[in-house]
């Protein structure tokens, strides 16, 4: 049996649409629609058309990117998980295909990559400077989201995270709390180092915080700064326990690092007889579902993570257009959402 070729004129028949229309697409050339170029393209590849045709193959690359998590944020995280979905939903709306990647530990190279099958990439999450390197090594557009590099220069979209905390520790000491922690892993990303940021900020208001020594002494004695978030992402709920029992000075309020460690807080204060925010104010970051499904209610800084994904989508897509612009920081907006997990005291 004579093997059968895929020709252009075939992948017309099967859309409807002339051979010129095709050859436009194929080829990267105007006169075709972005739609129509993305159907004929998809068509293309469904048919096997590219595989003996690599002069055309840029026209594949063209159409898709490469987004990269690390497998644990994207499984145990309402946050990266939205993310993910605007940034799918820009892409597909700019005629764009996603190609998700795993990469464990950001160790090994997507094969997309080494096959020039993607014309951008998008990672997500916590990456390390020396796998940024290996990155933008390919010479095509990268956008980092919710990380920034403070060697490397990337563009990256991410929220004011310094921001969102401090506002929230300060709406926390209006209310009349004076013993607030830090319950958050500082070694875990860079927002939450942020986050930390914020909150030391806002503590330094404080009237009895009088030197350096005086702010030090005061966060490690409510606070807990390591060891949480691998709690939280492999559900170790007996350690996470421990950790909280490992508290000699209870505070008066707890600024959490993220609504995840919130949620999983209040349950533990409550199984030690706590009341939240009767005895102990919780507060978390990022907003997400868990925010409204624990009680009380859990008082958080909104985070515009499907935004966060749209942003990063169009940020790579000007790049493509603009290979040396300037390279940018994009940090988008938060605000506070008050609910029930604080209340006002001794004011």
């Amino acid at each position: 049996m004579l093997k059968q070729y895929v020709t252009m004129k075939k992948i017309a028949e099967e859309l409807n649409v002339s051979i010129n229309a095709v050859s436009l697409a194929l080829n990267e050339k105007k006169g075709v629609g972005r739609e129509t170029r993305s159907r004929i393209i998809d068509k293309a590849e469904e048919l096997g058309y590219f595989k003996n045709k690599s002069k055309y193959k840029k026209a594949l690359s063209n159409k898709n990117i490469c987004l990269m998590i690390q497998t644990k944020y994207f499984r145990n995280s309402d946050f990266y998980s939205t993310i993910v979905l605007g940034l799918e939903n820009e892409a597909k709306r700019k005629g764009y295909e996603i190609i998700v990647n795993f990469p464990d530990e950001f160790r090994n190279i997507p094969n997309c990559l080494d096959e020039n099958r993607v014309c951008g990439i998008i990672s997500v999450g916590k990456i390390s400077d020396e796998y940024l390197n290996k990155l933008k090594q390919y010479g095509i557009p990268l956008v980092v989201v919710d990380h920034m590099s403070l060697s490397i220069p990337t563009d990256c979209i991410i929220s004011n995270n310094k921001q969102g905390s401090y506002r929230i520790t300060r709406l926390l000491i209006r209310n009349g709390y004076r013993k607030i922690g830090f319950f958050g892993d500082l070694d875990y990303s860079m927002s939450i180092k942020e986050r930390y940021e914020g909150y030391k900020e806002a503590i330094q208001t404080l009237p009895f915080i009088t030197n350096y020594s005086c702010l030090v002494s005061y966060i490690l004695k409510f606070s807990i700064l390591k060891g949480i978030e691998k709690y939280v992402i492999s559900h170790d709920l007996d350690m996470f326990s421990e950790t909280v029992k490992s508290i000699n000075h209870m505070p008066e309020a707890f600024v959490c690092s993220n609504d995840d460690a919130a949620v999983l807080l209040i349950h533990d204060l409550q199984k030690l007889n706590y009341r939240v925010p009767n005895d102990i104010a919780v507060v978390g970051f990022d907003n997400s579902s868990l925010a409204t499904a624990v009680l009380p209610r859990l008082t958080t800084v909104n985070v515009h993570k499907e935004e966060l994904g749209s942003e990063a989508v169009d940020r790579l897509l000007w790049r493509l257009g603009h290979p040396d612009g300037p390279i940018e920081s994009i940090m988008m907006s938060v605000e506070i959402v008050e609910r029930d997990s604080i209340k006002k005291i001794n004011i």
